[in-house]
């Protein structure tokens, strides 16, 4: 939830029906090319599109430049005939080298767009650590996962799919990574 908003009466009380997450190999860049993206972790094969692992997906964002990433959530608009309504999104995803998330908006049908956090204002998170297994540790870089839940301020009434949409922007003076390790929505059976 966007800061200073306020949940209607009850809508954090609401029973979750169904809960989708989606993996990093979801998310999708809205710009791609080496005058957006550079080689992230020593690949030098990532310059221009990111690096897509199993476990997460790495942008290095050129110096100064700010980058939409979208994520399509699956979305059930109805169960077993019940219609349905949004009632949270969810990030998971870390930050380095000085880039930032700037703002994170929601996409209802491709046109509606609903504002999750005021423009250029960091949303609210938890750390999430992890520490793998120690024959997995040479694979896995250290991380500071972080946790961003948005509820609405209200149930979404769903009739189209919605979208997670995120924009990550780099330090003027240099380069910085964005690491994405998924995203989710929770949906609620929408009052009649």
């Amino acid at each position: 939830m966007a800061a200073g908003q306020k949940p209607v009466l009850g809508v954090s009380d609401m029973t979750v029906v169904t809960r989708n997450w989606v993996p990093a190999a979801a998310v999708v860049p809205q710009e791609r090319g080496p005058e957006f993206f550079g080689t992230v972790d020593d690949a030098a094969w990532s310059e221009g599109t990111g690096f897509y692992r199993g476990f997460f997906t790495s942008f290095r964002l050129r110096a100064g430049k700010s980058v939409w990433f979208h994520w399509p959530l699956p979305t059930a608009v109805e169960i077993n005939g019940q219609p349905l309504a949004l009632h949270s999104t969810s990030l998971l995803w870390e930050t380095l080298d000085g880039a930032s998330i700037g703002w994170v908006t929601l996409q209802h049908g491709g046109m509606d767009r609903i504002e999750l956090t005021p423009r250029m204002q960091p949303p609210p998170s938890v750390a999430v650590p992890f520490e793998p297994a120690p024959e997995f540790r040479p694979y896995c870089p250290q991380s500071n996962r972080q946790l961003s839940e948005f509820l609405l301020p209200a149930p979404l009434a769903l009739r189209f799919g919605v979208q997670l949409c995120v924009m990550v922007c780099a330090p003027p003076e240099h380069e910085g990574t964005v690491r994405f390790y998924g995203a989710g929505a929770d949906f609620v059976a929408r009052p009649t």
